[in-house]
């Protein structure tokens, strides 16, 4: 019979007694010295100790038995709760301790990837374009403050007709009314990003190296398709959380003025986000009876330059970063697009 080491007190005297524990069939067995008692199990008590205190063993004939080994006696006595044989076999088996480590980190990582972008996606819904335009415009102060974008140095005439292109190219009923602003980046180089609410951020670097009219219409409709599935305002959710949401929900971003521009500054797009806007760029551009592939001429001149070096501080930032030129993305739908004119 195994047996457990325990203090007996016979209730008449304050003196405690070693004494072992066993059990015998349906009795609790306990001996000390040449004193040897049972009792039936259904009539024992357990008082179960506090944290490091042993556990109390409350006996039919008023003697009482301290337990330390608090796991070997409720076995014993008919077996752990479910939540203790747990906590016990995590502590005494590496292996399962590991397992469940592993397992936390699998569960944070799945919500990282997974939950974090579809929670985003529905808060966003929610969010007005308000809210939005504010935001955007807290964060082209920010770029400001940085010193990142500066006034454009092209005449006003040539940025008012830009802004037509682009009134021209989109469709009339969407929910956001397109601003097109021009900015002097040299430390951003060839580029134009999106910001949430309708404003198109295009670079005075970028109308240096992408001339073509059409090709420069082709990088504004994909950044408008960016705005319209408000992959911004998502990935920046993403960045600063659900609380960030649930701020622009009720339509006040002021409290946001800090924390919302930094993150919507480093957001960076999904590969299905610039699937998603390429996407709408092919459908922008087939309405008005334009080539699909201009927007991968329009990328690949951005890609040269920077590679050749006459954009050598495109790279130098990570910001909206530059959109790469890849095979996928010069093949629309898989149509075979001719070589770059």
């Amino acid at each position: 019979m195994v047996t457990i080491a325990a203090w007996w007190r016979d209730g008449k005297s304050p003196q405690a007694r070693a004494a072992n524990v066993g059990r015998s069939d349906d009795e609790l067995v306990v001996s000390a010295g040449n004193d040897s008692r049972r009792y039936l199990l259904r009539e024992v008590r357990l008082e179960a100790g506090v944290d490091t205190l042993p556990d109390m063993l409350q006996l039919p004939d008023g003697s009482t038995l301290e337990v330390a080994d608090r796991v070997a006696i409720r076995r014993l006595l008919g077996g752990l709760p479910l939540a203790e044989r747990g906590s016990h076999w995590l502590l005494h088996s590496w292996r399962a301790l590991l397992g469940t480590l592993l397992a936390a980190i699998a569960v944070c990582w799945a919500a990282w990837r997974y939950g974090l972008p579809l929670l985003a996606g529905v808060l966003v819904q929610w969010i007005p374009p308000s809210s939005e335009q504010q935001l955007a415009a807290h964060t082209l102060d920010w770029l400001q403050q940085q010193e990142l974008i500066h006034p454009s140095q092209l005449p006003v005439a040539r940025q008012q007709a830009l802004q037509a292109r682009l009134a021209a190219l989109l469709p009339a009923d969407s929910r956001y009314r397109y601003t097109l602003l021009l900015r002097d980046a040299p430390d951003i180089g060839a580029n134009a990003f999106a910001l949430p609410g309708g404003s198109i951020v295009v670079t005075d670097q970028l109308l240096q190296v992408v001339t073509r009219a059409d090709e420069l219409d082709a990088i504004l409709a994909h950044e408008a398709g960016h705005v319209e599935a408000r992959h911004g305002l998502r990935s920046a959710l993403e960045s600063a959380g659900v609380l960030a949401a649930l701020t622009l929900i009720t339509g006040d971003a002021s409290s946001l003025t800090v924390l919302l521009p930094m993150a919507l500054a480093n957001a960076s797009y999904s590969r299905e986000h610039e699937r998603e806007a390429d996407r709408f760029a092919f459908a922008a551009l087939r309405r008005h009876g334009l080539s699909p592939c201009l927007l991968g001429y329009g990328l690949q001149r951005i890609e040269r330059a920077a590679l050749s070096g006459q954009e050598a501080a495109a790279g130098q930032h990570s910001w909206f970063a530059s959109h790469p030129a890849t095979s996928d993305r010069s093949q629309p739908d898989g149509q075979r697009c001719p070589p770059l004119p």
